[in-house]
């Protein structure tokens, strides 16, 4: 019998996707594409991150090659002007500016000196944190990128696929992991692992971390992926950003957030040492796990009764994206 869904993936869904760095914007803007569709982002006059739309109403020009100018988007071809709610404030050969001199506003979320946004004019859900948590708490590192041969749909999957832990991390499962849908756009699973493996790198997480981890995965439609890694002594905040590139080609870009240190030793010196260390550790754990995933299809016909949690995820995020 056969597994999995043979509904079509689009190239790119709506969600919630990484921009830039809040320090990129100064003094901006920033543009990024999405399968075709390209958005800028700016800063306003009353410094607030704002995202439009980056072809110009005019003639198409890429307002991210602009500049920004007391607040407002200049456009580099002919100098029309846009605020951050997307009108156009002025255009230079004209005192007369037309109704349809305006740019569709995106969603946008600027949170620990990083700017997200939601690629549809209307998010179909707020830009999620971790349960119980808020931004305000943590410090982030700074970001790491990696760059697989597969579809993005394949990189949330692979938090559900159970197997693999065990082969490429040398994970063994405890019980049976719990799947539920704590969102209407989101699916989670927990699951409990041994570290079995006897590298040094694995070594070193039984003494400092401990022996056991309790894995959250969560997947915010797919294109963000919230993991919590809960260990004895220690617990590891990751968000994922999955970025498609091409049908079968991804930009993953990951940000590990550390709960904020107090006193002035904690947050000079014994924050950004713990924040370096970490992401180094976790940046190697997931290179290994890239590598692994390179090339890796989704095929319907060739999944068997160990890939159910996987197909499972995979049949949600096809209606979900359908």
């Amino acid at each position: 019998m056969q597994m999995g869904s043979a509904i079509p993936f689009p190239l790119v869904p709506t969600g919630w996707y990484y921009l830039c760095r809040s320090r990129d914007l100064s003094p901006g803007p920033v543009g990024i594409d999405l399968g075709g569709s390209t958005y800028v982002a700016f800063r306003d006059h009353e410094g607030r991150v704002t995202t439009l739309a980056a072809r110009c109403a005019h003639m198409g020009a890429d307002l991210a090659k602009g500049r920004v100018v007391g607040g407002v988007l200049c456009c580099p071809l002919h100098g029309w002007e846009y605020g951050g709610d997307g009108r156009c404030v002025r255009i230079p050969a004209t005192d007369r500016i037309p109704p349809f001199a305006c740019q569709t506003v995106y969603p946008t979320v600027e949170m620990g000196g990083h700017v997200v946004l939601c690629n549809g004019p209307v998010a179909p859900f707020a830009m999620p944190f971790y349960d119980g948590r808020l931004v305000e708490e943590f410090e982030p590192a700074e970001p790491f990128d990696v760059v697989i041969d597969s579809a993005w749909y394949m990189i949330g999957a692979n938090g559900f696929d159970v197997q693999h832990f065990r082969v490429a991390h040398d994970r063994a499962l405890i019980g049976e992991p719990v799947v539920d849908a704590p969102a209407a756009f989101a699916r989670r699973m927990v699951a409990s692992y041994d570290v079995a493996g006897g590298n040094l790198r694995d070594r070193f997480t039984r003494r400092v971390a401990g022996p056991r981890v309790r894995m959250t995965v969560t997947s915010w439609a797919g294109t963000l992926i919230l993991v919590t890694a809960e260990f004895r002594r220690t617990t590891t905040y990751g968000m994922v950003f999955v970025q498609p590139l091409s049908e079968h080609r991804t930009r993953v870009r990951t940000i590990l957030w550390l709960p904020r240190r107090r006193g002035i030793v904690g947050r000079a010196v014994l924050g950004p040492i713990d924040r370096r260390v970490r992401r180094g550790f976790i940046r190697a754990f997931l290179a290994d796990d890239a590598a692994r995933s390179q090339g890796a299809r989704y095929n319907p016909a060739t999944l068997i009764d160990a890939d159910r949690e996987m197909a499972a995820y995979l049949d949600w995020l096809a209606a979900l994206s359908a």
